[in-house]
Protein backbone atom coordinates (compact mmCIF):
# COMPACT_ATOMS: atom_id res chain seq x y z
CA UNK A 1 0.00 0.00 0.00
CA UNK A 2 2.82 2.42 0.88
CA UNK A 3 5.56 2.48 -1.74
CA UNK A 4 7.04 5.53 0.00
CA UNK A 5 7.36 5.85 3.75
CA UNK A 6 7.88 9.32 5.27
CA UNK A 7 11.08 9.64 7.36
CA UNK A 8 8.95 9.55 10.52
CA UNK A 9 8.40 5.81 9.97
CA UNK A 10 11.97 4.90 9.09
CA UNK A 11 13.53 2.36 11.41
CA UNK A 12 10.24 0.98 12.72
CA UNK A 13 9.81 -2.77 12.86
CA UNK A 14 7.08 -4.29 10.71
CA UNK A 15 4.95 -4.77 13.85
CA UNK A 16 5.43 -1.17 15.05
CA UNK A 17 4.77 0.17 11.55
CA UNK A 18 1.53 -1.76 11.25
CA UNK A 19 0.29 -0.69 14.69
CA UNK A 20 1.24 2.95 14.01
CA UNK A 21 -0.58 3.08 10.68
CA UNK A 22 -3.71 1.77 12.37
CA UNK A 23 -3.83 5.05 14.34
CA UNK A 24 -3.30 7.29 11.30
CA UNK A 25 -6.22 8.10 9.01
CA UNK A 26 -5.46 7.94 5.28
CA UNK A 27 -6.92 10.83 3.27
CA UNK A 28 -7.10 11.13 -0.53
CA UNK A 29 -7.59 14.83 -1.31
CA UNK A 30 -8.15 16.46 -4.70
CA UNK A 31 -6.20 19.55 -5.77
CA UNK A 32 -7.51 22.96 -4.75
CA UNK A 33 -8.84 21.85 -1.35
CA UNK A 34 -8.04 23.85 1.78
CA UNK A 35 -7.33 21.20 4.42
CA UNK A 36 -6.25 23.61 7.18
CA UNK A 37 -7.89 26.98 7.79
CA UNK A 38 -6.03 29.73 9.64
CA UNK A 39 -7.74 30.60 12.92
CA UNK A 40 -9.76 27.41 13.19
CA UNK A 41 -9.33 25.00 16.11
CA UNK A 42 -8.16 21.58 14.99
CA UNK A 43 -5.73 19.62 17.21
CA UNK A 44 -4.34 17.25 14.60
CA UNK A 45 -1.29 16.93 12.37
CA UNK A 46 -0.81 15.68 8.82
CA UNK A 47 2.08 13.88 7.15
CA UNK A 48 2.32 14.31 3.38
CA UNK A 49 2.56 10.92 1.67
CA UNK A 50 2.30 12.16 -1.92
CA UNK A 51 1.51 15.48 -3.57
CA UNK A 52 2.24 19.16 -3.00
CA UNK A 53 0.54 21.74 -0.78
CA UNK A 54 0.76 25.52 -0.27
CA UNK A 55 1.13 27.07 3.22
CA UNK A 56 0.04 30.68 3.70
CA UNK A 57 -1.06 33.21 6.29
CA UNK A 58 -3.44 35.90 5.12
CA UNK A 59 -2.19 36.89 1.66
CA UNK A 60 1.39 35.87 2.41
CA UNK A 61 2.73 32.60 0.99
CA UNK A 62 5.02 30.95 3.55
CA UNK A 63 6.16 27.70 1.93
CA UNK A 64 5.27 24.58 -0.03
CA UNK A 65 4.99 21.12 1.51
CA UNK A 66 5.87 17.88 -0.25
CA UNK A 67 6.14 14.15 0.42
CA UNK A 68 7.54 13.44 3.88
CA UNK A 69 6.74 16.87 5.33
CA UNK A 70 4.91 17.28 8.64
CA UNK A 71 2.05 19.81 8.79
CA UNK A 72 -0.09 21.02 11.66
CA UNK A 73 2.29 20.09 14.48
CA UNK A 74 1.57 23.46 16.11
CA UNK A 75 -2.11 22.54 16.21
CA UNK A 76 -1.49 19.06 17.57
CA UNK A 77 0.84 20.01 20.39
CA UNK A 78 -0.23 23.60 21.01
CA UNK A 79 -3.56 25.32 21.52
CA UNK A 80 -5.10 23.59 18.52
CA UNK A 81 -5.72 26.93 16.80
CA UNK A 82 -4.26 27.03 13.31
CA UNK A 83 -1.69 29.78 12.66
CA UNK A 84 -1.66 29.26 8.87
CA UNK A 85 -3.77 27.85 6.05
CA UNK A 86 -2.82 24.85 3.89
CA UNK A 87 -4.25 24.09 0.44
CA UNK A 88 -3.51 21.21 -1.92
CA UNK A 89 -1.82 22.19 -5.17
CA UNK A 90 -2.04 18.64 -6.60
CA UNK A 91 -4.00 15.53 -5.68
CA UNK A 92 -2.54 14.38 -2.36
CA UNK A 93 -2.45 11.34 -0.14
CA UNK A 94 -2.17 12.38 3.50
CA UNK A 95 -1.78 10.61 6.82
CA UNK A 96 -3.68 12.39 9.59
CA UNK A 97 -3.24 11.91 13.35
CA UNK A 98 -5.50 13.53 15.96
CA UNK A 99 -4.59 14.20 19.60
CA UNK A 100 -6.42 11.18 20.99
CA UNK A 101 -4.56 8.81 18.67
CA UNK A 102 -1.22 10.46 19.35
CA UNK A 103 -1.81 10.36 23.10
CA UNK A 104 -2.68 6.64 22.88
CA UNK A 105 0.59 5.95 21.04
CA UNK A 106 2.52 8.09 23.52
CA UNK A 107 1.09 6.39 26.60
CA UNK A 108 1.78 3.05 24.96
CA UNK A 109 5.40 4.17 24.55
CA UNK A 110 5.13 3.56 20.84
CA UNK A 111 8.34 4.66 19.07
CA UNK A 112 6.39 6.54 16.39
CA UNK A 113 5.00 8.93 19.03
CA UNK A 114 8.52 9.82 20.18
CA UNK A 115 9.68 10.09 16.55
CA UNK A 116 6.82 12.49 15.88
CA UNK A 117 7.89 14.66 18.83
CA UNK A 118 11.49 14.72 17.60
CA UNK A 119 10.36 15.63 14.07
CA UNK A 120 8.14 18.45 15.33
CA UNK A 121 10.90 19.85 17.56
CA UNK A 122 13.43 19.69 14.71
CA UNK A 123 11.04 21.40 12.29
CA UNK A 124 10.24 24.19 14.75
CA UNK A 125 13.95 24.64 15.51
CA UNK A 126 14.63 25.11 11.79
CA UNK A 127 11.88 27.72 11.65
CA UNK A 128 13.35 29.43 14.69
CA UNK A 129 16.66 29.75 12.85
CA UNK A 130 14.86 31.48 9.96
CA UNK A 131 13.07 33.81 12.39
CA UNK A 132 16.38 34.77 13.99
CA UNK A 133 17.78 35.64 10.57
CA UNK A 134 14.71 37.73 9.70
CA UNK A 135 14.95 39.62 12.98
CA UNK A 136 18.66 40.29 12.46
CA UNK A 137 17.99 41.58 8.94
CA UNK A 138 15.11 43.77 10.09
CA UNK A 139 17.18 45.08 13.00
CA UNK A 140 19.77 46.43 10.58
CA UNK A 141 16.97 48.19 8.73
CA UNK A 142 15.80 49.95 11.89
CA UNK A 143 19.30 50.53 13.29
CA UNK A 144 18.42 48.56 16.42
CA UNK A 145 21.50 47.60 18.39
CA UNK A 146 21.73 43.81 18.47
CA UNK A 147 24.34 43.59 21.16
CA UNK A 148 24.83 42.99 24.85
CA UNK A 149 23.66 46.08 26.78
CA UNK A 150 26.72 47.92 28.13
CA UNK A 151 27.79 46.91 31.63
CA UNK A 152 27.36 50.56 32.59
CA UNK A 153 23.64 50.13 31.94
CA UNK A 154 23.49 46.95 34.02
CA UNK A 155 25.20 48.82 36.83
CA UNK A 156 22.62 51.61 36.60
CA UNK A 157 19.82 49.08 36.92
CA UNK A 158 21.52 47.51 39.91
CA UNK A 159 21.83 50.93 41.56
CA UNK A 160 18.17 51.72 40.86
CA UNK A 161 16.71 48.37 41.89
CA UNK A 162 19.12 46.41 44.03
CA UNK A 163 22.41 44.61 43.96
CA UNK A 164 20.92 41.54 42.33
CA UNK A 165 22.74 38.24 42.68
CA UNK A 166 21.54 34.67 43.10
CA UNK A 167 20.68 32.59 46.16
CA UNK A 168 19.69 29.06 47.09
CA UNK A 169 15.88 29.08 47.28
CA UNK A 170 15.72 25.75 49.09
CA UNK A 171 13.02 23.20 48.17
CA UNK A 172 10.50 24.27 45.54
CA UNK A 173 7.18 22.49 44.90
CA UNK A 174 8.14 21.68 41.34
CA UNK A 175 4.92 19.82 40.54
CA UNK A 176 2.88 22.90 41.50
CA UNK A 177 5.11 25.11 39.33
CA UNK A 178 4.72 22.84 36.29
CA UNK A 179 0.97 22.64 36.89
CA UNK A 180 0.74 26.44 36.53
CA UNK A 181 2.30 26.32 33.06
CA UNK A 182 0.25 25.58 29.92
CA UNK A 183 3.37 23.92 28.55
CA UNK A 184 2.76 20.92 30.81
CA UNK A 185 -1.03 20.79 30.52
CA UNK A 186 -2.51 17.30 30.46
CA UNK A 187 0.16 15.59 32.57
CA UNK A 188 -0.97 13.95 35.83
CA UNK A 189 0.18 15.35 39.22
CA UNK A 190 2.26 12.22 39.79
CA UNK A 191 3.99 12.59 36.42
CA UNK A 192 4.57 16.32 37.00
CA UNK A 193 6.25 15.55 40.33
CA UNK A 194 8.57 13.08 38.61
CA UNK A 195 9.41 15.50 35.79
CA UNK A 196 9.96 18.37 38.25
CA UNK A 197 12.83 16.45 39.82
CA UNK A 198 14.71 16.84 36.53
CA UNK A 199 14.95 20.62 37.11
CA UNK A 200 17.24 22.55 39.49
CA UNK A 201 15.86 25.17 41.95
CA UNK A 202 17.13 28.70 41.25
CA UNK A 203 16.81 32.00 43.11
CA UNK A 204 17.52 35.57 41.96
CA UNK A 205 17.33 38.80 43.93
CA UNK A 206 15.69 41.97 42.67
CA UNK A 207 17.77 43.59 39.93
CA UNK A 208 19.55 40.40 38.88
CA UNK A 209 19.82 39.73 35.13
CA UNK A 210 18.87 36.09 34.71
CA UNK A 211 19.68 36.30 31.01
CA UNK A 212 21.35 39.15 29.13
CA UNK A 213 20.77 40.05 25.50
CA UNK A 214 23.72 39.18 23.32
CA UNK A 215 25.21 36.64 25.74
CA UNK A 216 25.36 32.96 24.67
CA UNK A 217 22.34 30.99 25.83
CA UNK A 218 22.86 27.97 28.06
CA UNK A 219 19.75 27.45 30.21
CA UNK A 220 16.00 28.00 30.51
CA UNK A 221 13.85 29.07 33.45
CA UNK A 222 10.30 28.31 34.53
CA UNK A 223 9.13 30.84 37.12
CA UNK A 224 7.85 29.69 40.51
CA UNK A 225 7.41 33.08 42.23
CA UNK A 226 8.16 36.76 41.69
CA UNK A 227 8.19 38.64 38.38
CA UNK A 228 10.66 39.30 35.58
CA UNK A 229 10.80 42.24 33.18
CA UNK A 230 11.81 41.48 29.58
CA UNK A 231 13.89 44.16 27.86
CA UNK A 232 15.34 44.58 24.36
CA UNK A 233 18.26 46.90 23.60
CA UNK A 234 17.44 49.58 21.01
CA UNK A 235 20.71 51.50 21.18
CA UNK A 236 23.58 52.40 23.46
CA UNK A 237 22.22 52.66 27.02
CA UNK A 238 18.67 52.40 25.68
CA UNK A 239 16.23 49.52 26.11
CA UNK A 240 12.60 48.84 25.29
CA UNK A 241 10.64 47.19 28.14
CA UNK A 242 8.28 44.78 26.40
CA UNK A 243 6.76 42.33 28.88
CA UNK A 244 6.52 41.24 32.48
CA UNK A 245 6.57 37.51 33.19
CA UNK A 246 4.88 35.86 36.17
CA UNK A 247 4.79 32.41 37.86
CA UNK A 248 4.14 29.60 35.40
CA UNK A 249 5.77 31.47 32.52
CA UNK A 250 9.08 30.50 30.96
CA UNK A 251 12.02 32.04 29.16
CA UNK A 252 15.21 30.81 27.55
CA UNK A 253 13.78 27.59 26.07
CA UNK A 254 15.33 28.28 22.68
CA UNK A 255 18.85 28.08 24.09
CA UNK A 256 18.31 24.37 24.71
CA UNK A 257 17.67 23.59 21.04
CA UNK A 258 20.02 26.23 19.62
CA UNK A 259 22.83 26.34 22.21
CA UNK A 260 25.37 29.17 22.15
CA UNK A 261 23.10 31.37 20.06
CA UNK A 262 23.04 34.93 21.45
CA UNK A 263 20.08 35.84 23.63
CA UNK A 264 17.58 38.09 21.86
CA UNK A 265 16.33 39.83 25.01
CA UNK A 266 17.29 40.45 28.63
CA UNK A 267 15.30 39.21 31.61
CA UNK A 268 15.78 41.07 34.91
CA UNK A 269 14.19 40.23 38.27
CA UNK A 270 11.58 42.89 38.96
CA UNK A 271 11.21 41.39 42.42
CA UNK A 272 12.81 38.40 44.10
CA UNK A 273 12.40 35.36 41.85
CA UNK A 274 12.42 31.63 42.46
CA UNK A 275 12.39 29.33 39.47
CA UNK A 276 13.10 25.90 38.07
CA UNK A 277 16.10 25.80 35.75
CA UNK A 278 17.53 23.38 33.22
CA UNK A 279 20.77 23.78 31.26
CA UNK A 280 21.56 22.42 27.82
CA UNK A 281 23.57 19.45 29.13
CA UNK A 282 20.71 18.29 31.34
CA UNK A 283 18.24 18.84 28.48
CA UNK A 284 20.35 16.74 26.11
CA UNK A 285 20.42 13.99 28.72
CA UNK A 286 16.70 13.77 29.50
CA UNK A 287 14.84 15.10 26.46
CA UNK A 288 15.78 12.19 24.21
CA UNK A 289 14.63 9.48 26.54
CA UNK A 290 12.23 7.01 25.01
CA UNK A 291 9.89 7.26 27.98
CA UNK A 292 6.98 9.39 29.16
CA UNK A 293 9.27 11.78 31.08
CA UNK A 294 11.24 12.62 27.96
CA UNK A 295 7.96 12.92 26.07
CA UNK A 296 6.55 15.45 28.56
CA UNK A 297 9.65 17.62 28.18
CA UNK A 298 9.63 17.37 24.38
CA UNK A 299 5.95 18.33 24.21
CA UNK A 300 6.60 21.29 26.53
CA UNK A 301 9.41 22.42 24.24
CA UNK A 302 7.24 22.00 21.13
CA UNK A 303 4.43 24.01 22.72
CA UNK A 304 6.82 26.79 23.74
CA UNK A 305 8.45 27.02 20.32
CA UNK A 306 5.11 26.82 18.51
CA UNK A 307 3.59 29.66 20.53
CA UNK A 308 6.71 31.81 20.35
CA UNK A 309 7.22 31.35 16.63
CA UNK A 310 3.55 32.01 15.89
CA UNK A 311 3.73 35.29 17.80
CA UNK A 312 7.05 36.30 16.21
CA UNK A 313 5.69 35.51 12.74
CA UNK A 314 2.71 37.79 13.31
CA UNK A 315 5.01 40.64 14.36
CA UNK A 316 7.33 40.17 11.39
CA UNK A 317 4.42 39.88 8.94
CA UNK A 318 3.06 43.18 10.27
CA UNK A 319 6.56 44.67 10.13
CA UNK A 320 6.79 43.86 6.42
CA UNK A 321 3.80 46.16 5.90
CA UNK A 322 5.13 48.82 8.24
CA UNK A 323 8.87 49.02 7.61
CA UNK A 324 10.92 50.34 10.50
CA UNK A 325 8.33 49.83 13.24
CA UNK A 326 10.61 49.30 16.23
CA UNK A 327 7.81 48.05 18.49
CA UNK A 328 6.98 45.14 16.19
CA UNK A 329 10.63 44.19 15.94
CA UNK A 330 11.29 44.13 19.67
CA UNK A 331 8.12 42.08 20.23
CA UNK A 332 9.38 39.55 17.67
CA UNK A 333 12.75 39.36 19.45
CA UNK A 334 11.08 38.82 22.83
CA UNK A 335 8.90 36.07 21.35
CA UNK A 336 12.03 34.12 20.47
CA UNK A 337 13.28 34.34 24.07
CA UNK A 338 10.21 34.18 26.33
CA UNK A 339 6.97 32.23 26.58
CA UNK A 340 4.27 34.23 28.34
CA UNK A 341 2.32 37.47 28.14
CA UNK A 342 3.72 39.96 25.66
CA UNK A 343 2.17 43.13 27.02
CA UNK A 344 3.00 46.74 26.28
CA UNK A 345 3.33 47.63 29.94
CA UNK A 346 4.27 51.10 31.06
CA UNK A 347 7.98 51.67 31.49
CA UNK A 348 8.96 50.24 34.90
CA UNK A 349 9.76 52.91 37.49
CA UNK A 350 13.33 51.70 37.92
CA UNK A 351 14.02 52.42 34.23
CA UNK A 352 12.74 55.98 34.29
CA UNK A 353 15.73 58.24 33.97
CA UNK A 354 18.02 55.23 33.57
CA UNK A 355 17.54 54.02 30.03
CA UNK A 356 14.54 55.64 28.35
CA UNK A 357 13.26 53.89 25.25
Amino acid sequence: MYDFLPPLFHGLSATDLASALQRFKTLDVASGVRIIEEGEEDPACVIVHTGELLISTGDTVLAKARAGDLLGEMGLFGSGVRSASVETLTPCKLLALDWESYDYLRRSRHPVAFALEDAAATQLTDRLRVIRERIATSARGTSIERATPPRSFLQKVAEAVGAGGTFDPGPIDGAAVLAQSPLFAGASPTLLAEVARLFVPYGARTGHFLITEGDPGNEMFLMASGSVDVLVATGKDRVQPVATLHPGEAFGFCSLVQPDQPRMASCVAKEKVTALSMDKMRWAEVAHRGDIHGSVLRVAMIRALADQLAFANVQLTRLARSVGDLGLLVHAAVAVEAHGRYLDDDVPDYLRGVAPS
